[in-house]
């Protein structure tokens, strides 16, 4: 694993009141999470923060949505700033390792550094590590709640305005990523996430549920208020 981000720009766009970060965490019931103003905020690590903030900065850019999205965000930018390295803070979930596989992408696909406890910074695509940081924030979070689409989008803009080498590269990354998901999109059969029925033609499916659901399935979600009839 590598840690690419810039600790002060990340800090930067997740900022916001006590007040507000504090109304998240108690509202949605999280635990191990601190805000800023708490007598013991400075006494946590700046990855336990960076956790607090992201879920703060996610809860209110996308009201409604997954909370295991919200926690992977966290997870992921969490990891980029912790002094005892990224590990700790990732769990064994799929999506906790596609989401850095963006990463990775966007970075030029770094190698692990040989020594554990080199601390040179990794080159990053256009040299600016504020530009990369922003660019690396916007494109997980269009990721995890926009989609693989989304994702490609800011990837591809940013890179194609970088001259270098490395950039080059990393838009090379982000292609072939993206073609192995459609690829894989593909070949995959389409299952319904509630009652199992397989080989379906037609399908619904969003972000906020994280399911996959088969017309009679979606339509008594429908019926228990729990989504919007796609009928006029």
């Amino acid at each position: 694993m590598f840690q690419v981000l810039d600790s002060a720009t990340l800090f930067q766009l997740l900022d916001a009141t006590p007040e507000a970060v504090f109304h998240t965490i108690e509202t949605g019931g999280w635990s191990g999470c601190v805000w800023p103003g708490n007598e013991e905020w400075e006494r946590h690590e700046p990855c336990a923060q960076v956790r607090s903030l992201t879920i703060h900065y996610a809860t209110v850019r996308h009201p409604g949505a997954e909370t295991r999205r919200y926690e992977i965000l966290a997870q992921a930018l969490a990891s980029q700033v912790c002094p005892r390295g990224p590990h700790g803070h990732l769990d064994a979930d799929p999506l906790v390792q596609h989401t850095l596989l963006w990463l990775w992408a966007l970075s030029g696909g770094p190698s692990p550094p040989e020594n554990p406890e080199d601390t040179a910074p990794i080159p990053l695509p256009g040299g600016d590590p504020v530009a990369f940081t922003t660019t690396s924030v916007a494109l997980l979070e269009a990721f995890l709640f926009s989609g693989e689409v989304a994702a490609r989008q800011v990837a591809s803009l940013f890179l194609q305005q970088q001259p270098d080498e490395l950039a080059h590269r990393a838009l090379e990354l982000v292609t072939i990523l993206t073609r192995e998901e459609t690829a894989q999109a593909v070949d995959d059969e389409v299952i319904c996430t509630v009652c199992g029925a397989g080989g379906l033609d037609f399908w619904y499916s969003g972000q906020t549920w994280g399911e996959t659901l088969c017309e009679p399935c979606y339509e008594a979600r429908v019926q228990e208020g729990q989504a919007r009839s796609p009928k006029p």
